[in-house]
Protein backbone atom coordinates (compact mmCIF):
# COMPACT_ATOMS: atom_id res chain seq x y z
CA UNK A 1 0.00 0.00 0.00
CA UNK A 2 1.35 3.37 -1.05
CA UNK A 3 0.33 5.05 2.21
CA UNK A 4 2.03 2.40 4.35
CA UNK A 5 5.26 3.90 5.72
CA UNK A 6 7.58 1.69 7.84
CA UNK A 7 8.47 2.74 11.37
CA UNK A 8 11.40 0.38 11.74
CA UNK A 9 11.07 -3.33 10.86
CA UNK A 10 7.98 -4.09 12.97
CA UNK A 11 5.62 -1.12 12.63
CA UNK A 12 3.93 1.08 10.03
CA UNK A 13 2.16 4.40 9.84
CA UNK A 14 -0.38 6.09 7.60
CA UNK A 15 -0.40 9.82 8.30
CA UNK A 16 -3.86 11.30 8.40
CA UNK A 17 -5.10 14.83 7.86
CA UNK A 18 -2.66 17.47 9.08
CA UNK A 19 -5.39 20.09 9.48
CA UNK A 20 -8.43 19.88 11.71
CA UNK A 21 -10.63 17.02 10.57
CA UNK A 22 -14.10 17.81 9.31
CA UNK A 23 -15.10 14.67 11.20
CA UNK A 24 -14.65 16.52 14.48
CA UNK A 25 -15.53 13.62 16.78
CA UNK A 26 -13.62 10.89 14.95
CA UNK A 27 -10.41 9.52 16.45
CA UNK A 28 -7.36 11.38 15.19
CA UNK A 29 -5.04 8.46 15.94
CA UNK A 30 -5.81 4.71 15.70
CA UNK A 31 -3.18 2.34 17.10
CA UNK A 32 -3.37 -1.37 16.22
CA UNK A 33 -1.38 -3.98 18.14
CA UNK A 34 -1.39 -7.15 16.02
CA UNK A 35 -1.51 -10.73 17.24
CA UNK A 36 1.55 -12.96 17.44
CA UNK A 37 3.22 -13.57 14.06
CA UNK A 38 0.19 -12.23 12.17
CA UNK A 39 0.78 -11.93 8.43
CA UNK A 40 0.70 -8.35 7.20
CA UNK A 41 -2.15 -8.95 4.69
CA UNK A 42 -4.34 -10.18 7.55
CA UNK A 43 -3.63 -7.11 9.66
CA UNK A 44 -4.18 -4.80 6.70
CA UNK A 45 -7.82 -5.89 6.54
CA UNK A 46 -8.36 -4.03 9.82
CA UNK A 47 -6.19 -1.17 8.58
CA UNK A 48 -8.34 -0.78 5.45
CA UNK A 49 -11.58 -0.87 7.44
CA UNK A 50 -10.33 1.82 9.81
CA UNK A 51 -9.36 3.99 6.83
CA UNK A 52 -12.91 3.64 5.56
CA UNK A 53 -14.56 4.38 8.92
CA UNK A 54 -12.23 7.18 10.05
CA UNK A 55 -10.61 8.52 6.85
CA UNK A 56 -8.75 11.42 8.46
CA UNK A 57 -7.12 9.42 11.26
CA UNK A 58 -3.41 8.66 11.51
CA UNK A 59 -3.06 4.87 11.68
CA UNK A 60 -0.20 3.14 13.47
CA UNK A 61 0.27 -0.62 13.18
CA UNK A 62 2.52 -2.48 15.62
CA UNK A 63 3.36 -6.07 14.67
CA UNK A 64 3.97 -8.79 17.26
CA UNK A 65 6.97 -10.95 16.37
CA UNK A 66 7.70 -14.02 18.46
CA UNK A 67 11.24 -12.75 19.10
CA UNK A 68 9.88 -10.23 21.61
CA UNK A 69 9.64 -13.10 24.11
CA UNK A 70 13.41 -13.05 24.61
CA UNK A 71 14.03 -9.34 24.11
CA UNK A 72 15.30 -7.31 27.02
CA UNK A 73 13.37 -4.18 27.94
CA UNK A 74 16.14 -2.07 26.42
CA UNK A 75 16.10 -4.05 23.16
CA UNK A 76 12.30 -3.78 22.96
CA UNK A 77 12.48 -0.02 23.44
CA UNK A 78 15.14 0.25 20.73
CA UNK A 79 13.03 -1.84 18.32
CA UNK A 80 10.02 0.43 18.70
CA UNK A 81 11.78 3.74 19.30
CA UNK A 82 10.43 5.13 15.97
CA UNK A 83 6.86 4.42 17.14
CA UNK A 84 7.42 6.08 20.52
CA UNK A 85 8.97 9.10 18.77
CA UNK A 86 5.91 9.43 16.53
CA UNK A 87 3.51 9.18 19.48
CA UNK A 88 5.41 11.97 21.21
CA UNK A 89 5.58 14.11 18.08
CA UNK A 90 1.83 13.74 17.53
CA UNK A 91 1.15 14.92 21.07
CA UNK A 92 -0.37 11.65 22.26
CA UNK A 93 1.21 12.27 25.67
CA UNK A 94 0.03 15.87 25.81
CA UNK A 95 -3.71 15.39 25.40
CA UNK A 96 -3.65 16.66 21.80
CA UNK A 97 -5.16 13.58 20.14
CA UNK A 98 -8.33 11.52 20.24
CA UNK A 99 -6.91 7.99 20.41
CA UNK A 100 -8.58 4.66 19.64
CA UNK A 101 -6.39 1.68 20.55
CA UNK A 102 -7.17 -1.81 19.20
CA UNK A 103 -5.21 -4.84 20.40
CA UNK A 104 -5.39 -8.48 19.34
CA UNK A 105 -4.64 -11.64 21.32
CA UNK A 106 -2.05 -11.98 24.06
CA UNK A 107 0.75 -10.99 21.68
CA UNK A 108 -0.88 -7.61 21.16
CA UNK A 109 -1.61 -7.24 24.86
CA UNK A 110 2.00 -7.98 25.83
CA UNK A 111 3.20 -5.37 23.33
CA UNK A 112 0.66 -2.83 24.59
CA UNK A 113 1.90 -3.31 28.16
CA UNK A 114 5.53 -2.96 27.08
CA UNK A 115 4.63 0.33 25.39
CA UNK A 116 2.77 1.43 28.51
CA UNK A 117 5.93 0.81 30.56
CA UNK A 118 8.06 2.86 28.17
CA UNK A 119 5.57 5.73 28.06
CA UNK A 120 5.00 5.77 31.83
CA UNK A 121 8.36 7.43 32.45
CA UNK A 122 7.51 10.34 30.17
CA UNK A 123 5.52 13.45 31.00
CA UNK A 124 1.83 12.70 30.55
CA UNK A 125 -0.93 15.28 30.87
CA UNK A 126 -4.28 14.41 32.42
CA UNK A 127 -6.46 12.75 29.80
CA UNK A 128 -9.45 14.78 28.67
CA UNK A 129 -9.80 14.05 24.93
CA UNK A 130 -12.01 11.07 24.03
CA UNK A 131 -10.12 7.76 24.03
CA UNK A 132 -11.17 4.10 23.90
CA UNK A 133 -9.66 0.61 23.97
CA UNK A 134 -10.77 -2.46 21.98
CA UNK A 135 -9.41 -5.82 23.22
CA UNK A 136 -9.91 -8.72 20.78
CA UNK A 137 -9.33 -12.34 21.93
CA UNK A 138 -7.40 -11.45 25.08
CA UNK A 139 -6.29 -11.72 27.85
CA UNK A 140 -6.01 -15.28 29.14
CA UNK A 141 -4.91 -18.80 28.33
CA UNK A 142 -2.51 -19.59 31.16
CA UNK A 143 -2.09 -23.29 30.39
CA UNK A 144 0.57 -25.35 28.62
CA UNK A 145 -1.73 -26.64 25.87
CA UNK A 146 -3.09 -23.20 25.01
CA UNK A 147 0.34 -21.60 25.15
CA UNK A 148 1.77 -24.27 22.85
CA UNK A 149 -1.05 -23.72 20.39
CA UNK A 150 -0.61 -19.94 20.44
CA UNK A 151 3.16 -20.01 19.98
CA UNK A 152 3.47 -22.85 17.48
CA UNK A 153 0.41 -22.44 15.25
CA UNK A 154 2.13 -19.84 12.99
CA UNK A 155 4.94 -22.35 12.20
CA UNK A 156 4.14 -24.16 8.93
CA UNK A 157 6.96 -26.70 8.93
CA UNK A 158 5.76 -29.76 10.84
CA UNK A 159 9.19 -30.74 12.20
CA UNK A 160 9.94 -27.21 13.36
CA UNK A 161 6.50 -26.93 14.91
CA UNK A 162 7.10 -30.13 16.90
CA UNK A 163 10.51 -28.88 18.03
CA UNK A 164 8.98 -25.56 19.05
CA UNK A 165 6.25 -27.37 21.01
CA UNK A 166 8.89 -29.30 22.97
CA UNK A 167 10.80 -26.07 23.69
CA UNK A 168 7.61 -24.35 24.83
CA UNK A 169 6.82 -27.29 27.14
CA UNK A 170 10.29 -27.24 28.69
CA UNK A 171 10.27 -23.46 29.08
CA UNK A 172 6.78 -23.50 30.55
CA UNK A 173 7.74 -26.15 33.13
CA UNK A 174 10.90 -24.30 34.14
CA UNK A 175 9.08 -20.99 34.48
CA UNK A 176 6.28 -22.58 36.50
CA UNK A 177 8.74 -24.22 38.88
CA UNK A 178 10.88 -21.10 39.30
CA UNK A 179 8.05 -18.58 39.55
CA UNK A 180 5.41 -20.58 41.40
CA UNK A 181 7.38 -22.96 43.59
CA UNK A 182 10.56 -21.01 44.33
CA UNK A 183 9.84 -17.30 43.92
CA UNK A 184 6.08 -17.53 44.64
CA UNK A 185 5.32 -15.11 41.83
CA UNK A 186 2.52 -15.09 39.23
CA UNK A 187 3.10 -16.35 35.70
CA UNK A 188 3.65 -13.92 32.78
CA UNK A 189 0.08 -14.53 31.58
CA UNK A 190 -1.29 -13.73 35.05
CA UNK A 191 0.80 -10.55 35.17
CA UNK A 192 -0.47 -9.60 31.72
CA UNK A 193 -4.10 -10.23 32.74
CA UNK A 194 -3.68 -8.01 35.79
CA UNK A 195 -2.00 -5.31 33.71
CA UNK A 196 -4.76 -5.28 31.11
CA UNK A 197 -7.31 -4.73 33.89
CA UNK A 198 -5.71 -1.50 35.13
CA UNK A 199 -7.58 1.76 34.67
CA UNK A 200 -4.65 3.59 33.07
CA UNK A 201 -3.32 0.67 31.08
CA UNK A 202 -2.12 3.35 28.64
CA UNK A 203 -1.29 6.95 29.59
CA UNK A 204 -4.17 8.44 27.61
CA UNK A 205 -6.85 6.16 29.10
CA UNK A 206 -8.97 6.86 32.16
CA UNK A 207 -11.89 5.20 33.93
CA UNK A 208 -14.32 6.96 31.59
CA UNK A 209 -12.53 5.63 28.47
CA UNK A 210 -14.80 2.82 27.20
CA UNK A 211 -13.15 -0.59 27.00
CA UNK A 212 -14.68 -3.21 24.68
CA UNK A 213 -13.78 -6.88 25.06
CA UNK A 214 -14.53 -9.03 21.99
CA UNK A 215 -14.20 -12.78 22.47
CA UNK A 216 -15.83 -16.14 21.80
CA UNK A 217 -16.71 -19.43 23.42
CA UNK A 218 -15.20 -21.04 20.32
CA UNK A 219 -11.72 -19.62 20.96
CA UNK A 220 -9.33 -22.54 21.58
CA UNK A 221 -6.40 -20.33 22.68
CA UNK A 222 -7.92 -17.83 25.10
CA UNK A 223 -10.84 -19.10 27.22
CA UNK A 224 -13.87 -16.85 27.30
CA UNK A 225 -13.97 -17.23 31.09
CA UNK A 226 -10.49 -15.67 31.35
CA UNK A 227 -11.58 -12.69 29.26
CA UNK A 228 -14.67 -12.17 31.39
CA UNK A 229 -12.59 -12.46 34.56
CA UNK A 230 -10.28 -9.69 33.29
CA UNK A 231 -13.22 -7.55 32.17
CA UNK A 232 -14.93 -7.97 35.55
CA UNK A 233 -11.74 -6.97 37.33
CA UNK A 234 -11.45 -3.84 35.16
CA UNK A 235 -15.10 -2.96 35.81
CA UNK A 236 -14.48 -3.41 39.53
CA UNK A 237 -11.69 -0.85 39.28
CA UNK A 238 -14.15 1.64 37.81
CA UNK A 239 -13.51 1.19 34.08
CA UNK A 240 -16.42 1.65 31.66
CA UNK A 241 -16.50 -1.95 30.36
CA UNK A 242 -18.62 -3.55 27.69
CA UNK A 243 -18.38 -7.13 26.37
CA UNK A 244 -19.24 -8.65 23.00
CA UNK A 245 -19.25 -12.45 23.19
CA UNK A 246 -19.71 -14.72 20.19
CA UNK A 247 -20.45 -18.43 20.33
CA UNK A 248 -18.40 -20.10 17.61
CA UNK A 249 -15.85 -17.77 16.01
CA UNK A 250 -12.22 -18.78 16.35
CA UNK A 251 -9.31 -16.86 17.85
CA UNK A 252 -8.99 -13.35 16.29
CA UNK A 253 -11.61 -14.36 13.70
CA UNK A 254 -14.58 -12.46 15.13
CA UNK A 255 -14.42 -9.60 12.62
CA UNK A 256 -14.18 -12.09 9.76
CA UNK A 257 -17.15 -14.17 10.92
CA UNK A 258 -19.32 -11.34 12.27
CA UNK A 259 -18.19 -8.16 10.43
CA UNK A 260 -21.40 -6.19 10.87
CA UNK A 261 -21.78 -6.76 14.58
CA UNK A 262 -18.05 -6.41 15.19
CA UNK A 263 -17.55 -3.03 13.53
CA UNK A 264 -20.83 -1.62 14.82
CA UNK A 265 -19.60 -2.41 18.34
CA UNK A 266 -16.30 -0.64 17.61
CA UNK A 267 -18.08 2.46 16.28
CA UNK A 268 -20.53 2.51 19.21
CA UNK A 269 -17.68 2.22 21.70
CA UNK A 270 -16.02 5.24 20.11
CA UNK A 271 -19.30 7.19 20.02
CA UNK A 272 -19.76 6.45 23.73
CA UNK A 273 -16.23 7.75 24.41
CA UNK A 274 -17.14 11.04 22.76
CA UNK A 275 -20.46 11.22 24.57
CA UNK A 276 -18.82 10.63 27.95
CA UNK A 277 -16.24 13.31 27.23
CA UNK A 278 -18.90 15.82 26.22
CA UNK A 279 -20.69 15.22 29.52
CA UNK A 280 -17.48 15.89 31.43
CA UNK A 281 -16.91 19.06 29.35
CA UNK A 282 -20.41 20.34 30.13
CA UNK A 283 -19.97 19.73 33.87
CA UNK A 284 -16.66 21.61 33.92
CA UNK A 285 -17.92 24.51 31.85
Amino acid sequence: MASLTPLGPHAYIHRGATSTSKHSTDPTVVIIFGWMSAKLPHLLKYWVTYREIYPDATLILVRSHISFLWLSSRAFEARFRPVVDVLEALGCLENRQRILTHTFSNGGSFHLLHFARILSVKSVHTQSAPCALIIDSSPGGDSLIKLQKALTSPIRNRALRLLAAVCVMLGYCVIRIVLRQILRRPSPIQVMMAGMSRVRVLPWLSARSPRLYVYSKGDEMVPWTDVEESATRAAGAGVDVRMLRFEGSAHVAHARDHPGEYWEAVKKTWADACRAQNQIYCVHH
